[in-house]
């Protein structure tokens, strides 16, 4: 048995899930879904349930499933306008897919500039839907682990996976697109052609600031911590374990209050203004930082990493760290870009205003 909420209206329905191991003679796994319509029909020799599905029997597509599923009217709509591009890989004649489907109220959730601006733009809009298809594979919940990265049908980019277990003996699994990570709610959803899982956001679209992004990721505490007044645009986050490795002292004198202008030096070494990269557009080349200094970007086997010539620092740009916001993107590293000098940086950094430092909150909070 399992209970789904919808996050909308906070009512639950309860389904009943039957595992299948094999179909049409092959070993294929997956689960069948059974909504409990009506519960607890006492009888003489037990309970009843009564469900609307047959537990056990495959029957349809992964199409003929979406359009018969009110939780996924809305991505049936947006599919309908680049025609039948996406759907092709839905039917009977598209091979093994996974596809994972975003409900209703994953696309209430983007803002509504956003959302005009996708469904103007036929391209990305294609690209967010491809997004979501893995060819030639079903990929099952039991096969994922932290370290489960697969390509996308485009074969250009990536999806990354990860899972928690809290509380004990509850596992949640987490998809990582395009710099959008959501849950998993309904995972091994079978089809005749492949594998859905049903997800509460829909990769590759932003929907919050990167400032908002930032303050709920839970790798990155002591960056928000620390960051303050800074635009951003492409901003490369230190994780906590990147803190860590900085000096006791040095970290201690640049949150002492008397640093704040060397402070925010350093995390102007971080960002890029004016450019919004994905990870795939990340290239082997020298950019000129916020700060007005030199970072080069250097890959590193499968690896881009950031090196900072000055300093003689280097940082390693985490490989599915991509966060999406609306006004850019985030990649969270795995060291800082810093050192002693920095604490001087205040005496060679003009002063700004307050009614500039106001404007630089009001864009990093609305923009």
């Amino acid at each position: 048995m399992r209970n789904i909420t919808d996050h909308r209206t906070g009512k639950w329905d309860l389904y009943a899930v039957s595992t299948i191991y094999e179909r049409y003679g092959e070993f294929r796994r997956g689960a069948v879904w059974a909504k409990i319509l009506v519960p607890n029909i006492p009888v003489q020799n037990g309970v009843v349930h009564i469900v609307d599905n047959v537990l056990g029997i495959v029957t349809n597509t992964i199409d003929q499933m979406l359009m018969d599923n009110y939780r996924c009217t809305t991505l049936m709509r947006y599919m309908a306008t680049i025609g039948q591009i996406v759907r092709n890989y839905m039917s009977a004649t598209g091979g093994l897919v996974t596809f994972f489907a975003p409900w209703n109220e994953a696309f209430e959730r983007i803002p509504e500039p956003i959302e005009r601006r996708l469904l103007r733009d036929r391209i990305w809009l294609e690209q967010v839907l491809k997004l979501h298809i893995i060819p030639a594979k079903e990929l099952v919940s039991e096969e994922i682990t932290n370290d489960t990265i697969i390509a996308t049908v485009d074969n250009m980019r990536h999806l990354y996976f990860s899972k928690t277990e809290w509380p004990k003996n509850n596992i949640t699994y987490y998809v990582i697109g395009g710099g959008i990570r959501t849950a998993i709610q309904m995972e091994d959803v079978t089809a005749t052609n492949g594998i859905i899982h049903y997800i509460d956001r829909v990769l590759g679209v932003p929907y919050q600031s990167l400032w908002e992004v930032l303050r709920n990721e839970t790798r990155a505490h002591q960056s928000m911590e620390m960051l303050n007044n800074l635009q951003n645009m492409t901003f490369f986050v230190p994780i906590d374990e990147a803190w860590d490795k900085v000096s006791p002292s040095m970290k201690n004198r640049l949150l002492d209050g008397n640093h704040w202008q060397a402070l925010q030096y350093v995390y102007k070494r971080h960002i890029l203004q004016g450019q919004a990269l994905m990870y795939t557009d990340l290239r082997e080349r020298t950019y000129v930082m916020m700060n007005d200094e030199k970072v080069i970007i250097r890959r590193r086997g499968r690896y881009f990493e950031l090196y900072w010539p000055r300093g003689n620092r280097v940082a390693r740009i985490i490989e599915g760290g991509e966060i999406a916001g609306i006004n850019g993107f985030m990649h969270l590293i795995d060291g800082v870009l810093v050192y002693e000098p920095d604490l001087r940086a205040g005496s060679a950094i003009v002063l700004i205003d307050n009614q500039l430092l106001l404007f630089l909150i009001f864009f990093i909070l609305f923009w």
